[in-house]
């Protein structure tokens, strides 16, 4: 099971996001586990459990986790994924990004 963050500036959106990731990634079987935070909220502790950090659009470019020296793979989610809060394709993206080829044809 790989754990992913999705990071945001705004729980609301993070949480709504994560549901569908989670519904999808159940259904589908896919070998992950999502956690929604806020930007404020994050620890070196927290990355530090992750496989994979997902970036809203609104936290791009934010240095926050630059200066946390984390190892994680950082990706900024795009745009039309997280617009339309596409769980299914956040699901897909994160099983390409982690190379779990098996699962990124879901």
């Amino acid at each position: 099971m790989k754990n992913v963050l999705l990071l945001s500036g705004n729980e609301n959106s993070s949480h709504l996001f994560l549901g569908e990731a989670k519904r999808t990634a159940e259904t589908r079987q896919a070998p992950l586990r999502f956690e929604a935070a806020v930007m404020a909220d994050l620890t070196p502790e927290m990355l530090a459990e992750q496989d994979l950090v997902l970036l809203a659009p609104q936290t791009i470019g934010d240095a926050d986790i630059a200066a946390m020296n984390t190892q994680v793979p950082t990706v900024d989610i795009p745009n039309d994924i997280y617009g339309w809060l596409n769980g299914q394709a956040l699901v897909k993206f994160a099983c390409q990004k982690l190379n779990l080829t098996a699962m990124a044809a879901i």
